[in-house]
């Protein structure tokens, strides 16, 4: 029984470092591993109700506040970054509406695997802070750096996940192994 532990734990760890490495590319790698973890605590409950689950709550508890402080960072950045490039609080509002609309039209409409989303989630940070300024009242050309600083920072705001989606993967593993 010890060595179908020992694959299993290695099954999740190899799982679990490619969702990492998914999560700056705007896709919910944290959340496919916690999910993941759940559902295998889950089963073993179910088929093994004498034996100890794989993942305790307490690490299911830290990868969940992990993955929300992570989502909360990426959500804020694209605005963030729109103020750091002289946006008013309508072109930061639009650049995270926009990112979040962007998110999840790019996921369905550009066909490049793992890419369209952050492609459109950048696009749509861009897009919500120029119709943000607009409806301010500046022109398109003052738009343009309040839109870059929006796209900087929304790229910034995914790569930013990758440490906490690697926390979460770092305790569930190490649960996983124990």
């Amino acid at each position: 029984m010890m060595w179908a532990h020992f694959m299993g734990a290695s099954c999740f760890a190899l799982f679990g470092l490619l969702c990492v490495v998914i999560t700056p590319l705007g896709l919910p790698g944290t959340w496919f591993m916690i999910a993941m973890a759940g559902a295998v605590d889950a089963l073993v409950m179910w088929i093994w109700p004498t034996q100890p689950v794989p993942f305790g709550a307490l690490a299911l508890v830290i990868a969940v506040l992990a993955g929300t402080a992570g989502e909360a960072l990426e959500f804020v950045a694209g605005a963030l970054g729109a103020k750091a490039g002289g946006a008013s609080r309508k072109g930061a509002v639009g650049s995270m509406i926009g990112s979040i609309i962007g998110l999840v039209a790019g996921t369905i409409f550009i066909p490049i695997p793992l890419a369209g989303s952050a492609i459109g989630a950048v696009a749509g940070a861009v897009g919500g802070a120029i119709i943000g300024e607009q409806i301010h009242g500046r022109e398109i050309s003052d738009s343009i750096k309040p839109a870059a600083g929006a796209a900087i920072g929304r790229i910034l705001g995914a790569l930013s996940k990758a440490p906490f989606a690697l926390i979460a993967w770092c305790v569930l593993t190490l649960d996983a192994f124990t």
